[in-house]
Parts: C-alpha cells; structure tokens; sequence
C-alpha cells in the first residue's frame, strides 16, 4: 500500500498528520488508457511535523504547498489494460502506483481488482499509542478520510458501496477509524469484481 499513495503510510503513523485526506481512484472505462491516480493531501501542521523530521511523503510523485500551508502529493499511472494485466505476471516490472494493486481477466471477460490493505493497518502505531492519539486529536479526525474508487462499464460485485448508476465501487475508511483505541473495523482487502469499458 505504500506505493500505491506515497507518505500514507507515513502519516498514519504521525499523530499531527491525522488530518489528512486521502484518494485513490483506479478507472477501467476506457482499455487503451486504465488510469491509477493517487492524490494525498495533508494538513498545515501534519506536513510541518513530517517536513520537520526531514522526511519526503511524496518522493515519486508531484508534490504543491498549497497557499493556506497544506500539501498536496499526486501520482498518477496509465497504461493498456493489456499492458497492466502482462504486468501482473512480470515481477520484474515496476508498477509504480500500482505496486499493492492485483488485477486478474476473469474467464467471462470481467476483471478482479483487489486493493491490498494489510501493509496500512499494520503500520499503524499500537494500541496503547492509538488510544492516546484518540484521546488528543480525536476531533480533528472528523471529516477525514481514506477513500478507496474503482470506476468501470459495470461494477459487478464489491465489499464497498456501489454508485447508483452501477459504474463505481467505493470504500471510505473515516480517520476516526483508523486511529481508534480498538482494532480499526478495515477489511483486509478492497475487491471488486468488473466489466471494462471498450
């Protein structure tokens, strides 16, 4: 996962910077041009912590001081889908953002895309340090989040939400989760099952 957005798994183990947003959107309507975006924005204080430590969340990506102090790291990935399934099978192959993502061509043509998301919560501080973290800045948290997208022709089946008109998967995981004093409530996956564009 820490390929797929630089500096998250960074942020999430920096109280200061729980207020951040996260987005990552995976779009598979178009075959010639399957498009990965990552886009990480983190508060003024959070990246004065993290710039103060010396560390660089955005190393491979496209990195902005916003006006107001924030920052904003983007990444962005666009391949075939062709090209993006050969990858699947390379191990000499750098994905990039991708690294974390697995797609698999189903027999019927659909696509399985799985967004692995054990590598974040396991780099999550412990329990004790969370607790702590909840009890400081828990309100900050509000309104934050992580917000997984994968949008395509048709999305089949998913264990997040799916858009009214049927074409996105989404799963939200809110900060407050993250850095609750219990187990964060995060599937070990983000899957969902699809019908490319053409």
């Amino acid at each position: 996962m820490r390929s797929v957005l630089p500096g998250l798994a960074l942020a999430l183990t920096l109280p200061l910077a729980g207020c951040f947003d996260a987005d990552v959107t995976a779009d598979f309507t178009d075959r010639e041009a399957v498009t990965l975006d990552a886009v990480l924005t983190i508060e003024a204080e959070g990246y004065q912590m993290i710039a103060g430590m010396g560390q660089d969340p955005c190393e491979e990506g496209v990195s902005k001081v916003n006006d107001d102090g924030s920052y904003t790291c983007t990444m962005t990935d666009q391949r075939t889908l062709e090209q993006l399934l050969a990858a699947m099978n390379d191990p000499e192959d750098e994905l990039g953002i991708g690294d974390g993502i697995t797609v698999t061509e189903l027999n019927d043509g659909n696509l399985s895309v799985s967004f692995d998301l054990t590598a974040m919560t396991s780099d999550l501080p412990p329990p004790e340090e969370r607790a702590q973290v909840a009890a400081m800045f828990g309100a900050a948290f509000d309104g934050h989040a992580i917000t997984m997208s994968v949008v395509a022709e048709e999305i089949i089946a998913t264990n997040g939400e799916i858009s009214a008109d049927g074409t996105t998967a989404k799963l939200v995981i809110p900060l407050t989760e993250m850095f609750s004093a219990g187990v964060p409530n995060v599937p070990n996956a983000f899957d969902v099952e699809l019908v490319p564009g053409g």
